[in-house]
């Protein structure tokens, strides 16, 4: 017999000495009856809080992703994209011009699917945002969501499609004053089961916790890196340690310095500036190298190539971009 939720925040709450982390099991269980909605609203914020206080352990963040792919509505496995990208932080310094890396390999053929959040008041543009103005208009059902995939090979879904209950916690994050562990699991939830996922994180070693958790499903290749922001865009400022895992082991490959030098933080965030970019109108200093290490970044995944092929190809893809229409 499933055992009182009380029991589930016993365990992580008793303090350092008498308390300890959850199972696999235990996990799954605890975080199947809160999207569920199983449980009250006060225990549902005690243990995501306690959570919070001490860090999920790869082994619960494992669970919990279990428990989320299971309530997944069986509609949404008929979306069938090759890549999964999450779009869940939202850009509060410069503009999110990965989304233009991911106009390029839409049209060379690659089948992408975005998905994301937005937190109220948090100030931040958030992909849901910035994609209708470049030409991706806003769907609202998985049969629209099909229907864009086939025609443009890229489609976005909020995450209050994919799994309202999900999405219903990060926004709790208007309560709490914190984020809880739902953002980190949007970003592992893959829902269409794509064969390749693409996982932007903020803080250090998080993307430590991803590749351990990563490492457990074996039929996804995954990349993840500390994104610009957290979201999944290299700053080509700097060097980025991408980690892919492909068949439960995972590598590092170094994306190197692109940059001549640094670029000044947007005072405006402007989406038309993304579009005079992709039009050649206009340039940016940060935006076109966040475009070509992102762009690359994705390539080896994709292609298990290294970094230096893969930058040669997003220089030529980028170069080779219609101009004259859209990105999306």
């Amino acid at each position: 017999m499933q055992q009182p939720f009380s029991e589930y925040i016993k365990i992580i709450g008793k303090g350092q000495k008498g308390g300890r982390s959850l199972t696999r099991d235990e996990a799954y269980h605890a975080m199947k009856m809160v999207l569920a909605n199983k449980v009250t609203g006060d225990q549902r914020g005690a243990f995501l809080m306690l959570l919070r206080t001490r860090e999920e352990t790869p082994e619960e963040v494992i669970g919990f992703v279990d428990a989320c792919r299971e309530l997944i509505e069986p509609e949404v496995k008929t979306l069938t994209p090759t890549l999964d990208i999450g779009c869940y932080a939202g850009k509060r310094r410069q503009l999110p011009w990965y989304l233009l890396a991911v106009a390029v390999l839409a049209k060379n053929g690659y089948s992408i699917m975005l998905h994301g959040a937005h937190e109220p008041g948090s100030g931040r543009l958030y992909a849901s945002i910035a994609l209708p103005k470049l030409g991706l208009v806003e769907v609202t059902s998985i049969a629209e969501a099909n229907q864009q995939l086939a025609d443009k090979c890229v489609t976005y879904l909020d995450l209050s499609y994919l799994l309202p209950s999900l999405d219903t916690i990060i926004k709790l994050r208007d309560v709490f004053g914190l984020r809880s562990c739902a953002n980190t699991l949007a970003r592992l939830l893959n829902p269409t089961g794509a064969e390749f996922c693409v996982q932007g994180v903020y803080h250090m070693h998080l993307d430590h916790k991803h590749c351990r958790v990563n490492e457990n499903y074996p039929s996804i290749n995954a990349l993840c890196f500390r994104g610009d922001g957290g979201d999944p865009e290299v700053n080509g400022e700097r060097e980025t340690e991408l980690f892919i895992t492909r068949n439960g082991k995972t590598e590092e490959v170094i994306m190197p310095v692109v940059a001549d030098k640094w670029a000044l933080k947007d005072k405006h965030m402007n989406v038309d500036d993304m579009l005079d970019v992709w039009a050649g109108k206009a340039s940016s200093l940060y935006g076109e190298q966040a475009i070509l290490s992102t762009l690359a970044s994705y390539l080896v995944l994709l292609q298990n190539c290294d970094a230096a092929d893969a930058l040669s190809q997003a220089r030529l893809l980028w170069s080779k971009r219609q101009k004259t229409a859209m990105p999306f």
